[in-house]
């Protein structure tokens, strides 16, 4: 057994709220909202944009807790947890991201679709005055910027989501390896293969968002990292993603200018809230998957952990990339 896999879980309440923040292309903007006060960035291009607004030069130094030292509750993405709930490990080195880390190869344009799924309904006036807020502090960033941002966020411990652009499909960077990720775990619990030995591709791929590795580990698992690919599919569309397609693991697109990889903010928010709920994967692999979605590396930890308190608990994924059509910078997380 891996050791991300021995990382326990409590659920429950911990700290003032729980909240599961989905970010594809979000804008710097402060929230705050019922009992917790946030501030979540992240960015996504358009053509408005030949720089990202978030660089090296903006990142925290400061290393994050290990999450493999890190019980799973329901401190999630913008809440501060107890203090029981923090990190008693060792944190990660801080190293610096490899060429290529996080991002992809320019792509095709972005197909004309959207999804479908229903947005802010039945929202209590705490939510609906964060949704307000957030709309507005949005389209001022996208007028000033010409940018396009996609927003979600959900109550774990009430089910209530709240999305700005929900539908809204976006070019994913390194995020769309969440369902590699995700493909390796499908294997792992049936039995077909295992996480020993593939402990530093699975860090370096998913906690260093590094694409190379991610090929590696699904070459591994699947003889044939295509494959893998194709396993991810079929478990986004056994998920109800209608949307979302994972066309090619980033840099491995197979041609100069490959489809696109897209994702919306409410297929992703559907797919994280179902795996916090062990409804992917047992009790024992849902732990190991939101574990390594914990132990990432410090580099890559300033868009949703940069405006958070230390003590908070991620475990997320992002994905930045230039493209023709501007830069493309997001986060998922819990």
């Amino acid at each position: 057994m891996s050791k991300a896999e021995s990382a326990p879980r409590v659920k429950g309440q911990v700290g003032p709220r729980a909240l599961l923040v989905i970010g594809i292309g979000i804008a710097a903007v402060a929230v705050g909202a019922m009992a917790a006060t946030i501030t979540l960035v992240a960015l996504d291009g358009g053509s408005g944009g030949s720089t990202p607004a978030v660089d090296a030069s903006t990142r925290s130094s400061t290393p994050e807790p290990s999450a493999l030292a890190t019980p799973r509750g329901t401190t999630v993405t913008a809440t501060t947890p107890s203090p029981a709930a923090s990190s008693s490990g060792s944190p990660t080195p801080i190293v610096t991201p490899d060429p290529g880390t996080g991002g992809d190869q320019p792509t095709g344009p972005l197909p004309a679709t959207q999804g479908d799924m229903a947005e802010n309904v039945n929202l209590t006036p705490a939510m609906a005055e964060l949704r307000d807020e957030l709309s507005e502090k949005i389209s001022n960033y996208e007028n000033t910027v010409g940018i396009d941002v996609g927003f979600a966020v959900t109550d774990l411990q009430t089910g209530e989501t709240m999305s700005i652009g929900g539908n809204v499909i976006h070019k994913t960077g390194c995020v769309i390896n969440l369902f590699g990720l995700f493909a390796a775990v499908d294997a792992f619990q049936s039995g077909a293969a295992t996480p020993s030995g593939l402990e530093y591709s699975i860090k370096k791929g998913i906690g260093g968002s590094y694409p190379p590795e991610v090929k590696n580990f699904l070459e591994a698992i699947y003889g044939y990292y295509p494959d893998g690919v194709q396993r991810a599919r079929e478990l986004m569309s056994q998920w109800g993603l209608k949307v979302g397609y994972y066309d090619h693991i980033p840099y491995y697109g197979g041609s100069d200018s490959p489809p696109p990889n897209i994702l919306t903010p409410l297929e992703v928010n559907s797919v994280l809230t179902r795996l916090w709920d062990d409804q992917l994967f047992d009790e024992q692999w849902t732990n190991y998957t939101i574990a390594v979605l914990r132990d990432s590396y410090s580099y890559v930890n300033y868009i949703l952990q940069k405006y958070l308190p230390y003590s908070a608990t991620v475990g997320h994924k992002i994905g930045y990339y230039w493209d023709y059509d501007g830069w493309v910078n997001n986060d998922v997380g819990i």
